[in-house]
């Protein structure tokens, strides 16, 4: 495999990885929602933070998309 393979490789489990962290923790935040054990304005907090950096990360990807043509 080339360098640039490996690169590309490299930053995709990168990518799965961060995914599958910030479904972890939008998966937690919904869970301590649902049984009320903590504020209700600290659990949006947080679910407005996952959403937010969704946005951004997608924004990004679009921005990657068009450089590289």
């Amino acid at each position: 495999m080339t360098d640039a393979g490996a690169k590309r490789t490299n930053r995709r489990l990168f990518d799965m990885g961060r995914f599958v962290l910030f479904l972890g923790l939008t998966l937690l935040v919904a869970w301590v929602a649902a049984t009320g054990r903590v504020a209700y304005m600290f659990v949006m907090l947080l679910i407005a933070g996952a959403l937010a950096y969704a946005v951004l990360d997608l924004v990004d990807y679009e921005i990657v998309k068009r450089r590289r043509g």
